[in-house]
């Protein structure tokens, strides 16, 4: 049901708090959907309908969302595989990763624990190169969900922009994990040439940015219950000018 603009919905506070909170711990990225369960086209038009709340500087919303399932989500993933459709060097649109010269060193150690976690879950021998490029090439069938989603941003946009849109994605993860739905979000749907462009005929003013698989999590694949981990607070957040730990008004 779509909701009005207001964002008033009749939810106490401590009722939103409480329901985001559960949403963002329970997020995860899905690898495995169960392909024959539908999502109704109603859900998913409520959940957009109430993401398009997202914050947006300038409220230039410089998103897109194309929305696949059934024979487009079908047609979609079979263009990705037919001969030919991926050229050898397509030039990259974005930087997925900064380059390891450049970047911290703490950002290859973690991509690795995720990769060896996942693999491990998978069954998959990381030594096995083969395995591991047929488990990667699971994202091109949005790991098997129902819905298909490419997220394109306004070419013109710089990295704020992107932002924008990143926040978007957000709101739409927690917007279905509140409904019992499951997701996950993939880089790998970008810069890959021109075969996503025509498959959905998205005009050159927009850039694509990543895939969203939309659908119900497979409970028997233990490749769902990869949990990543964070830093601490201590790691990225600095506090300025409040009051020493335990003191109080009265002190001050």
């Amino acid at each position: 049901m779509p909701s009005d603009d207001s964002g008033n919905h009749g939810s106490s506070t401590e009722d939103v708090v409480a329901s985001v909170t559960s949403a963002v711990r329970a997020r995860r990225s899905t690898r495995a959907f169960l392909r024959d369960k539908p999502v109704p086209l109603e859900l998913i038009e409520d959940i957009l309908d109430t993401a398009r709340r997202a914050p947006s500087g300038g409220n230039c919303q410089p998103w897109h969302l194309y929305v696949t399932a059934g024979a487009a989500r079908d047609a979609l993933v079979a263009a990705f595989k037919q001969p030919g459709a991926l050229p050898s060097a397509a030039p990259a649109e974005y930087k997925v990763y900064p380059p390891n010269d450049v970047a911290p060193p703490t950002y290859a150690a973690r991509r690795r624990k995720v990769a060896y976690g996942m693999w491990e879950l998978m069954g998959v021998d990381r030594k096995d190169t083969a395995a591991r490029t047929t488990a990667a090439l699971r994202n091109f069938d949005f790991f098997g969900a129902p819905v298909g989603i490419i997220v394109t941003v306004d070419r013109a946009c710089d990295r704020n922009g992107w932002g924008h849109v990143g926040m978007l994605l957000q709101t739409i993860c927690l917007l279905a994990q509140e409904r019992g739905l499951a997701t996950c979000m993939q880089e790998a749907w970008g810069n890959l040439g021109s075969v996503v462009y025509r498959a959905l005929d998205i005009p050159s003013t927009e850039v694509i940015w990543c895939g969203l698989a939309l659908g119900y999590a497979d409970p028997s694949q233990r490749v769902n219950t990869l949990r990543t981990e964070r830093e601490p607070l201590k790691a990225f957040v600095r506090f300025s000018g409040f009051p020493p730990a335990g003191a109080t008004a009265s002190k001050l």
